[in-house]
C-alpha cells in the first residue's frame, strides 16, 4: 500500500496531480512532432520559416506546431537577430522524447548563418530526392578519423555517398583544392552549395575536369526549382 504524505494524500495521488498539472492546457503531441524534433536535433536548430518549408505548410500552422511543442517543454523559441525569423531550438527534454543521441545547442552568432544555410540545403535535397538519407554533421563528427576534413553532411542515394559542402566564405584556392581532393577520394561525389563570394572559384575548379564528380550550385537558386 502506498504510504500517505502530509495532509492524507497518497504519493500516487500526488504524482498523478503533478502530471495532470504539467499536462493541463497542453495538446497531445503527434508522431510528426517527434520526427520534427529529431530533425531539429540533427540540424542543431532552425528558423521557424525553415520549419514551415520543411513541413510544407502555412506559417500559422508551423507556429501552432512550435507553440504546442513549447508548451510540452520540447523546444524553446528565441529571437536572436533583428529582422530575422525566430529560431526554434530543441531542449534536453525534447531530444530525449525523440530518442536523439544529441545534446541541446547554444546558438553562436558566428555560426547562425552557416547552420541556416545547411538547413536550406537539406530541405532542398530532401525535396529533390525524397528517397535519400541525410547523414548530419553531428553524426559524422562521432565517426570522424583524425585529420579528416568533416563535410557538412553526407547524402546516401542509390548506393552512392555524396559529400555535401556549404560554403559561405571564401577559402584560399590551395586549401579548397586540398579539401576537394580529400573528399573526392573518400566519397562517390562532392556537391558544393555556395554563396556568391565562393561560387566563382568553385565553378572554375569544377570546369577544370580534375574531379569528375564535383558539382557546384548557388545557394541563392535553391528555391527556384530544378535539381
Amino acid at each position: 500500500m502506498t504510504p500517505p504524505v502530509a495532509g492524507g494524500v497518497s504519493r500516487t495521488g500526488l504524482t498523478a496531480r503533478r502530471v495532470a498539472h504539467r499536462s493541463a492546457g497542453h495538446k497531445p503531441l503527434h508522431r510528426r512532432d517527434l520526427e520534427l524534433m529529431a530533425w531539429l536535433g540533427e540540424q542543431y536548430g532552425a528558423r521557424i520559416d525553415q520549419l514551415q518549408r520543411r513541413m510544407g505548410c502555412e506559417l500559422r500552422t508551423a507556429q501552432r506546431t512550435v507553440a504546442r511543442m513549447r508548451g510540452a517543454g520540447l523546444v524553446c523559441a528565441r529571437h536572436i537577430l533583428v529582422g530575422e525569423s525566430t529560431w526554434v531550438l530543441p531542449t534536453a527534454a525534447g531530444l530525449r522524447a525523440c530518442s536523439s543521441p544529441f545534446t541541446p545547442w547554444e546558438p553562436k552568432l558566428g555560426l547562425l548563418a552557416h547552420v541556416a544555410a545547411v538547413n536550406d540545403v537539406r530541405i532542398y535535397v530532401e525535396r529533390s530526392s525524397p528517397r535519400c538519407e541525410w547523414v548530419c554533421e553531428r553524426a559524422l563528427l562521432r565517426e570522424r578519423s583524425r585529420g579528416e576534413h568533416l563535410p557538412d553532411a553526407v547524402v546516401l542515394l542509390d548506393g552512392q555517398r555524396v559529400a555535401i559542402e556549404v560554403e559561405l566564405t571564401a577559402k584560399g584556392r590551395r586549401r579548397t583544392v586540398a579539401i576537394v581532393d580529400q573528399l573526392a577520394r573518400r566519397f562517390d561525389a562532392v556537391a558544393y552549395f555556395c554563396a556568391p563570394a565562393t561560387h566563382r572559384v568553385l565553378e572554375e575548379l569544377a570546369a577544370s575536369g580534375r574531379w569528375r564528380a564535383l558539382a557546384v550550385r548557388e545557394l541563392a537558386l535553391l528555391g527556384q526549382g530544378g535539381t
